[in-house]
């Protein structure tokens, strides 16, 4: 869609605030690019649903997320529930603690350079993953780095991979197996594991490769397998996995799938693109991929 009117989602508090200091400038440069535009600042958690609903009644076509990974899957779940996908391009001002999904293109927090590649209108078809009645576009963790994850949130003093090797060592504290049985398109396994990360993108925990060869096109989910391990060994692997050199390394596998199917007797902790929200049968998760169902400006 090349429509030329813009809907901006803000949410001021991301990035412990740091996105809220931006605002004005944003505008400035808005008029400065004599863009025809409306912006919305989010007031809680899953406004940007509602916002992004809203815009495309009004007839807007263009729906620009201003803030981290949170915000962005929250926009990306309205432009989804609106069922008009098609006809919505979705944009990126990467403002968050982490921008996971944002580093894999490579896109600028900087105001004047984020509004050019937007006003570009490069616009790149990408797969949707989704669980139950909700949709992620970057990484689904079940086990340990989501409780990493939920560890983060808590954090209010750090931000970006400070905070999240913070989190990762207070998760080692409590570290312990997961049980669960997991069915793909063409493999299944039942064993204890410390995390099944899945991703559509290939970043996560601020800038970590769990599924380095994750593509956000090519139709595939991308599900790393850690099995269980000692706290030690764990430590040992996080250079590796930020560099994406693990999947050689003993206890990971790596598989790709369009469905993913996970069972378990007790609930999990689970995560999407950084958010942490409560499925409606946390037993059993059961995850799809809708290829090429986005455009994102890129």
């Amino acid at each position: 869609m090349q429509d030329k009117r813009w809907f901006f989602i803000v949410n001021a508090t991301a990035g412990r605030g740091k996105t809220g200091k931006k605002i004005n400038k944003l505008i400035t440069s808005l008029n400065e690019h004599k863009l025809d535009f409306e912006i919305e600042l989010t007031k809680a958690s899953q406004h940007a649903i509602q916002l992004a609903q809203d815009a495309i009644k009004k007839g807007f076509h263009n729906i620009i997320s201003v803030g981290g990974d949170g915000t962005l899957n929250e926009v990306v779940n309205g432009v989804m529930l609106s069922g008009k996908s098609e006809d919505v391009n979705v944009g990126i001002i990467p403002e968050g603690g982490g921008n996971d999904f944002a580093i894999g293109f490579n896109l600028s927090s900087k105001i004047d350079k984020a509004v050019k590649i937007l006003q570009n209108l490069n616009i790149k078809q990408i797969d949707v993953g989704k669980i139950e009645d909700r949709y992620f576009i970057n990484a689904l963790g079940i086990g340990f780095d989501a409780r990493v994850a939920q560890i983060s949130n808590k954090i209010k003093y750090l931000n970006g991979l400070p905070r999240y090797l913070l989190a990762v060592i207070k998760a080692l504290v409590s570290l312990k197996p997961f049980e669960a049985e997991v069915k793909l398109d063409n493999y299944s396994y039942n064993s204890p594991f410390l995390l099944i990360a899945i991703g559509n993108g290939k970043y996560t925990g601020s800038g970590f490769l769990l599924t380095p060869e994750a593509v956000v096109d090519d139709g595939f989910l991308d599900i790393c397998f850690i099995k269980t391990t000692t706290r030690r060994r764990i430590l040992s692997l996080l250079p590796s996995v930020y560099k994406g050199k693990h999947l050689k390394e003993q206890g990971v596998d790596l598989k790709q799938s369009r469905t993913i199917e996970v069972i378990t007797k007790t609930p999990l902790p689970f995560y999407t693109d950084g958010e942490l929200p409560k499925l409606k049968n946390p037993l059993h998760f059961e995850i799809e991929l809708l290829p090429k169902k986005l455009n994102l400006i890129c």
